[in-house]
C-alpha cells in the first residue's frame, strides 16, 4: 500500500514539474521580439529633434537595453528622456567609441507597443533618417532582439519638420552655468507674447513650470532654482516663435 502511494505522488509531482516547465510558459526573447526607433513620430523644433522607442513582444519584459552609434557631422547627441515612470535608467555617451549606451529595469512589467523613452539629439543641419543610427544592437531582458528603425518624415509632412537653428534676433542666454541655484536669463524676442518656462531632470520629470509674457526686444528673468538636488537638469524656454533648451548643472 505504502509503495502505491509513493508512486501515485511521483507520477503526480513529475506531472506538475512537466507542467510548469512546458513551452508555452517560458518567455523568451529572440528575433520575434523588437524595438523600434521611431523616427516616423518625431517631435522637433528649432535645433532639435526628439524621438520615441518602445518595443513589440507577446513575453514578460523587465529590462530594455541598447546601443547604437549616431551621424555626428549633422546631430549631436543630446540625452534620453523616461515616458514611463516606473523605470529605472542608466544612459551615457562613450566618446571613445563614439556610442551611446541606455539600460533599464523594473519590478513593473513593461508595456508592450507603448513608448519608454525618447532620445533627443541636437541637429546642425539636414534631416534626421533612418541612416543616421547605425550600429544598433538591442535587448529585452538580457537577451538579444531585433531592432527596428523607422524612416523620417517626408518632406510634404510639415507638421514634424526638423528646423535648424537659425540666425536672428530671437535667442536665450542662462548664466551663471554652474549656478548654486540662482539664474539670470536673458532672451530676446520679435514681439510681444507669451512663454513657458520648463524645468525637467535627467529624467524626463518636470520639476519648475513658469508662464509668462515676453516684450518685444529684451526681456530679463531671475530663475531660482535653489530648492532642486544638485546635478544636471533641462531647461526649455517655448514661446510661439523659439524653442530653446539647454542643460544646466546645480552645485
Amino acid at each position: 500500500m505504502k509503495k502505491q502511494i509513493v508512486l501515485i505522488v511521483a507520477i503526480i509531482f513529475s506531472s506538475l514539474f512537466s507542467f510548469a516547465q512546458s513551452p508555452n510558459d517560458i518567455s523568451t526573447i529572440d528575433v520575434q521580439d523588437t524595438v523600434v526607433f521611431d523616427i516616423s513620430q518625431a517631435d522637433s523644433g528649432v535645433g532639435y529633434i526628439e524621438f520615441p522607442v518602445y518595443f513589440l513582444s507577446d513575453d514578460i519584459v523587465n529590462a530594455l537595453d541598447f546601443s547604437f552609434k549616431y551621424n555626428q557631422t549633422d546631430f549631436t547627441y543630446d540625452t534620453i528622456f523616461k515616458l514611463a515612470s516606473y523605470l529605472s535608467v542608466t544612459s551615457n555617451y562613450n566618446s571613445g567609441n563614439q556610442t551611446v549606451y541606455f539600460t533599464s529595469f523594473s519590478i513593473t512589467t513593461f508595456a508592450n507597443n507603448t513608448p519608454m523613452v525618447k532620445i533627443r539629439f541636437n541637429v546642425s543641419s539636414g534631416k534626421f533618417c533612418t541612416d543616421d543610427l547605425n550600429s544598433v544592437l538591442v535587448y529585452l531582458n538580457g537577451d538579444a532582439c531585433s531592432a527596428k528603425i523607422t524612416e523620417c518624415i517626408s518632406d510634404t509632412d510639415t507638421v514634424n519638420a526638423i528646423v535648424a537653428p537659425v540666425n536672428n534676433n530671437e535667442s536665450v542666454e542662462l548664466f551663471p552655468n554652474p549656478s548654486n541655484g540662482f539664474f539670470q536669463m536673458n532672451f530676446y524676442t520679435n514681439s510681444s507674447e507669451s512663454y513657458q518656462l520648463i524645468v525637467s531632470d535627467m529624467n524626463g520629470k518636470v520639476v519648475c513650470h513658469q508662464n509668462g509674457n515676453s516684450n518685444v526686444g529684451e526681456n530679463k528673468r531671475n530663475l531660482n532654482l535653489e530648492f532642486l538636488s544638485k546635478g544636471v537638469y533641462l531647461v526649455q524656454v517655448a514661446t510661439p516663435s523659439l524653442n530653446f533648451h539647454k542643460k544646466i548643472l546645480l552645485q
